[in-house]
């Protein structure tokens, strides 16, 4: 399912950099522009430009709040009396003898860098602009600092490269592609890739004839998401060697330089498991069950507002089925009255609720669980109680694994991994809905404590040690917490 609307808030709201960064952005800019303009650096100052990933529109939200990465060019005429280390390390001279700048001020090797702390990083480079004696172009080249040589580039064509190849797919949907991306990048950390190097190889999947499948592979963003990942992992798979991605509008540069083989191989094989999962996701015809697939791409941010309001509403919906055949006007009487089989009733399947990651052995075997409540954690005295009774908050909880006959599972033959599921306001409030694994904190044994008014559930899945499929699952195991 494309939950296209979805999609649309989680780029705005997650994704996005903030809009009022990027003034903030700007504004130093055209600050540090108009210092340099003004100072005695001894190259002639032509003309600055945004860069890289700002430049190219694909700049994102920066993780756990961190500072955001941004590039400025200096274009500047060449001068005979300086060396191609001079332009960075006078260039820096001039920021650190700035009461202004001085604490914001570091070197890199082809770049002058601004530290607004907390906000972004600044990477300020010169850049040597010479005409060419015949016709009206010219050649750029960079400044290496530590190797004292000039590199050739051409940033503002590989800058109209990249949005032409935005304009073929139309709506800006290689841009935001390229955007969610970055984010899967940077949220899962499963793989590496440098912004100029991923986003070159994505772009490079665009050609002039997707003008006209834009209605087929362009319509919408998570379209476009999967169409170009799908590109991206074919291009993958047809090359098990990393291949050379060279700048598109200089082909004497590549951007392999921070890659090698065995990295390539990982940004293979996860693009690869990815482009399963996004085909998967969207191909779901269930809405909680899309949700919760793509949930698992992109985060638990993601559809965070159906989330919050199936686990908020389940006492609502719970008490609007008994009123059905009671009179009941609050959610613990009517679980009074009708007990687990009203509890069974609630979605097993929320979109915030983790599926099962494990294969499950052809012969299953039937597991139960046994509950006892106590004032502490730990202690072996407690109190037993069935699934569905009502308990009251601060109190610990032991829940064991067995067979369903009661007897011990085999602790060398076993894991027990605990699927815990809140639902109801209070936990939506506390940030604590959960719904994922946990394992056992003893001999197939987990401990939970009583927090959130409403109705949660723990599950047990029997995994074979020596396999690692699922021999077997409980039946959900209601906890009724009350006021």
């Amino acid at each position: 399912m494309k939950l296209i609307d979805h999609f649309t808030k989680f780029l705005s709201d997650e994704v996005n950099l903030n809009q009022s960064r990027i003034n903030r952005l700007q504004e130093h800019v055209e600050a540090i522009s108009g210092f340099v303009q003004n100072s005695d650096y001894e190259a002639k100052v032509l003309d600055f430009s945004p860069q890289g990933s700002w430049a190219h529109q694909t700049i994102i939200k920066p993780s756990r709040n961190k500072e955001f990465d941004a590039d400025l060019i200096v274009f500047i005429e060449p001068n005979d009396d300086l060396e191609p280390k001079d332009y960075i390390n006078k260039l820096y001279n001039i920021f650190y003898h700035s009461d202004r700048y001085k604490e914001k001020v570091g070197r890199g090797t082809r770049c002058v860098t601004l530290n607004y702390s907390g906000d972004f990083h600044l990477d300020i480079v010169p850049c040597l602009k010479s005409a060419l004696l015949f016709g009206n172009d010219y050649e750029y080249a960079v400044c290496n600092r530590k190797d004292n040589v000039l590199e050739a580039t051409n940033p503002e064509a590989y800058t109209n490269w990249f949005l032409e190849r935005n304009r073929w797919t139309g709506n800006n949907m290689l841009i935001k592609t390229v955007r969610l991306l970055k984010y899967l990048r940077d949220i899962k950390t499963t793989f590496s890739a440098k912004s100029i190097l991923l986003t070159t190889l994505v772009a490079s999947r665009v050609c002039s004839v997707d003008e006209y499948l834009r209605d087929s592979d362009f319509c919408d963003l998570p379209t476009s998401l999967k169409a170009l990942i799908g590109r991206l992992d074919y291009f993958l798979q047809e090359n098990p060697t990393m291949p050379t991605v060279q700048n598109p509008v200089m082909a004497s540069e590549d951007f392999n330089r921070h890659w090698d083989q065995k990295r390539y191989e990982n940004f293979r094989d996860k693009i690869h498991g990815y482009r399963e999962w996004i085909n998967d996701a969207y191909e779901e015809e269930d809405r909680d069950e899309s949700i919760r697939k793509w949930r698992r791409i992109l985060g638990d941010t993601f559809a965070q507002s159906v989330v919050l309001d199936s686990a908020a509403s389940v006492t609502g919906q719970l008490l609007a089925k008994a009123r059905v055949r009671t009179d009941a006007h609050d959610i613990m009487s009517a679980i009074k009255a009708y007990g687990v089989n009203l509890l069974q009733s609630i979605n097993p399947h929320l979109p915030y609720v983790e599926k099962s990651r494990w294969q499950k052995k052809r012969n299953q075997i039937g597991v139960s669980i046994r509950a006892g409540c106590n004032s502490t954690e730990g202690n072996t005295e407690v109190i037993k109680f069935e699934s569905g009774n009502i308990l009251e908050k601060g109190i610990w909880l032991k829940f064991e694994a067995c067979s369903s006959s009661g007897w011990p599972l085999p602790l060398n033959d076993y894991d027990v991994q605990w699927r815990v599921v809140n639902t109801g306001q209070d936990a939506v409030d506390d940030d604590s809905l959960r719904g994922d694994f946990y394992p056992s904190d003893s001999q197939h044994i987990r401990w939970e404590q009583t927090q959130y008014f409403g109705v949660h559930w723990v599950e047990a899945f029997v995994i074979c040690k020596r396999d690692q499929k699922c021999a077997g699952k409980s039946e959900r195991f209601f906890v009724v917490i009350g006021s």
